[in-house]
């Protein structure tokens, strides 16, 4: 795939970790804590309690972002196309499993081993794509 895919993934990585004292490259990181830091995301996202994210609740959580003291960077940072990016379907709604997809993506991406998780040294290589 792409630098910019790569990029996102570090910054979602990165992200997971900040919010539990974690920073790229001083830990692997899991295919489980991935999973986990959407999850949590989603819950946040989905207002109405549901299981799925409409476009209203994608914009209130753009606008909390907004007012977050970093923006939310990394995994709880939310670009503009990620409801499109994400409504793999295109029923208007992204369900749990499609918000999962492109993070997990991401992820396989760098873990080059396939082993679940992304060390640090498969993280720096990963970053070796951004420059």
């Amino acid at each position: 795939m792409t630098r910019t895919m790569i990029v996102a993934l570090l910054s979602l990585t990165a992200a997971t970790g900040a919010q539990a004292g974690l920073q790229l490259g001083e830990r692997p990181i899991s295919r489980g804590e991935v999973i986990a830091t959407v999850k949590k995301q989603f819950t946040v996202m989905d207002l109405n309690r549901d299981g799925g994210i409409g476009p209203d609740e994608f914009e209130a959580y753009r606008e909390k972002q907004a007012a977050m003291p970093d923006q939310g960077r990394g995994l709880t940072r939310i670009g503009r196309s990620w409801f499109e990016r994400s409504d793999a379907d295109g029923d208007g709604r992204v369900t749990p499993s499609e918000a999962q997809g492109r993070p997990l993506e991401l992820f396989d991406m760098a873990d080059a081993n396939r082993d679940g998780v992304a060390s640090v040294a498969e993280q720096s290589v990963a970053a070796l794509f951004v420059k």
